[in-house]
């Protein structure tokens, strides 16, 4: 397999997987959930698909043992067996991002969904009511009338 920054972010992690079975490096598996979610695939079941569709160009740039890809199935295993702390941290060294601690931003995905907001420069306007600043809720208010 090829020495890539994303599959090397996760070649230190403990692999907690079970000996029996094992066909892929967890840190291949961890590189390609993590490449699926920022092309946009919300589930398993769409990094699946992403697999598929790029799967030929997948191959040539992870070059994996063996000529193959880990199935949706295997990286789903695989992520759920991972502690989250430890991949938040690995993705952090990745992107050379040192977290503050209680620094938060939290999105409302129910409020966020199909919703649009014009860009505003005004900085007395509130923020999108998706955004939340530690444990308050921003919402902007209408008048009524």
């Amino acid at each position: 397999m090829s020495q890539i920054a994303i599959v090397e972010a996760f070649a230190d992690l403990e692999d907690c997987r079970r000996q029996a079975g094992k066909r892929h490096k967890q840190s291949l598996c961890l590189a390609l959930f993590t490449l699926g979610v920022a092309a946009g695939n919300r589930g398993f079941i769409a990094i699946g698909d992403w697999l598929k569709a790029y799967h030929d160009e997948l191959l040539e740039v992870f070059k994996p043992e063996k000529n193959r890809l880990p199935s949706y199935s295997t990286i789903r295993r695989t992520v759920l067996r991972i502690e989250q702390q430890r991949y938040s941290a690995c993705l952090s060294r990745f992107f050379g991002i040192t977290p503050i601690e209680s620094e938060t931003i939290a999105v409302d995905g129910k409020v966020l969904r199909g919703s649009y907001e014009a860009i505003n420069d005004d900085v007395n306007v509130d923020s999108h009511p998706a955004i939340m600043e530690g444990k308050c809720l921003h919402r902007r208010t209408r008048a009524n009338s």
